[in-house]
């Protein structure tokens, strides 16, 4: 009989239920073989040993093993949503951009009531947002700095999601920027970085493209890209190749990206202004749509049937636009051994509560139409896929 030094145990409350999760041993011998184990997010090492040979520590009190959906380098399914959630602003204003509109003295007389009126509409939208539960990751737009992520993140409907922020300030005229909520309960962040689209030639300036790098708690690397490229105003065709620079901006770290990992695993979500089937998107991205034919440097757009459905994330005039989307790298399809997408999943995110009625029936309840106060959630619907593990 092996001697052991002590035992650390471990309980979880579940359902009124006391589970035991681990059972931490010294080390015994040169070799030591070990399973991972994913059990409500949280990563836990299991002794190999005592699977095989449980009579041996029969002789110690409290050893009891509960094992939960335990497979080697499993992770649980996690989910990933994008929301633009239209001009989320504090009621500050700040004098390096264009944001007097949302103060109380602006055109929207945006005050404190209204702002926390916001925050509780978007917690609940996003708390039920992917099949009825907070998404794992969540890219945003129109966000104006950290606090108010931070406020969004602190809302009661959200403080089971455990949300992180990773956001960095852009330069857009209006203020508003991208960002990743994300759960830091499996999820670890290596490196942030903001990538600016060149519009010199245009004299303009746009959102930054945001890259999160991190780490599952299986060590499974992830690589993230939200965007917001700009917008359709003064036309869709004259205001196209502002999209295909920030297009071709996007595709430069992807392919950076991939220089240095071929097999990276990629995920690249946003609110283009643009529809899978444009320029930008099918010829400058060249994203492949076809799930069962796709190249090995190749993003695969998740919407594509979507758009095809003739359904969208937003509405212009009668019109519905798939200009809210979700990508994701060939290796998250094809490598079925640890992360990977699930077919079939991508949706759109529209409960009845979430819709305009009256004149503008069918449209999404946004917070404002022009300065007549709203009160409800984005001008956008939210959209979401999932992935699984092995």
């Amino acid at each position: 009989m092996p001697e052991i030094d002590f035992i650390n145990v471990i309980y979880y409350m579940s359902l009124q239920k006391t589970v035991l999760l681990s059972l931490i041993f010294p080390k015994i011998s040169k070799t030591y073989y070990h399973f991972k184990c994913v059990i409500h997010t949280k990563l836990y090492t299991i002794p190999f040993d005592i699977l095989l040979n449980p009579m041996k520590y029969l002789y110690y009190p409290l050893i009891f093993l509960v094992l939960i959906s335990c497979n080697e380098d499993q992770v649980s399914t996690v989910s990933v949503g994008f929301y633009n959630v239209e001009n989320l602003f504090d009621t500050k204003d700040d004098p390096k951009t264009n944001d007097n509109q949302f103060t109380p003295s602006g055109d929207k007389k945006w005050d404190k009531v209204k702002y926390a009126e916001k925050l509780q509409n978007l917690a609940k939208v996003i708390s039920q947002l992917a099949d009825n539960k907070y998404p794992t990751f969540l890219g945003v737009c129109e966000v104006e700095n950290k606090k108010v992520l931070q406020d969004l993140a602190n809302q009661p409907a959200l403080k089971q999601a455990n949300y992180g922020v990773a956001h960095i300030e852009s330069p857009d005229e209006r203020g508003i920027d991208v960002a990743l909520l994300y759960n830091k309960s499996i999820f670890k962040i290596n490196e942030v970085i903001a990538y600016q689209p060149d519009l010199s030639s245009y004299n303009d300036k746009t959102r930054d493209i945001l890259y999160v790098k991190g780490e599952l708690a299986n060590g499974e690397i992830l690589n993230f890209m939200i965007n917001h490229w700009p917008s359709r105003g003064g036309g869709r065709k004259e205001s196209e190749p502002k999209r295909i620079a920030a297009a071709n901006a996007l595709l430069s770290i992807q392919k950076e990206v991939q220089a240095k990992d071929p097999n990276a695993k990629i995920i690249v979500m946003g609110d283009f202004n643009d529809e899978p089937s444009n320029q930008s998107i099918s010829k400058t991205l060249n994203v492949a749509c076809d799930i069962e034919n796709i190249e090995n440097n190749q993003l695969f757009n998740a919407f594509c049937n979507l758009e095809k459905q003739d359904y969208g994330s937003y509405r212009y005039r009668s019109y519905w636009d798939m200009l809210d989307q979700i990508m994701v790298s060939k290796s998250l399809i094809t490598d079925t051994v640890g992360i990977h997408f699930t077919p079939n999943s991508a949706d759109i995110k529209s409960e009845s509560w979430m819709i305009q009625t009256g004149k503008y029936k069918g449209f999404p309840l946004r917070t404002y139409g022009g300065n007549k106060y709203l009160a409800g959630y984005s001008d956008h619907f939210p959209v979401y896929i999932s992935l699984q593990g092995n």
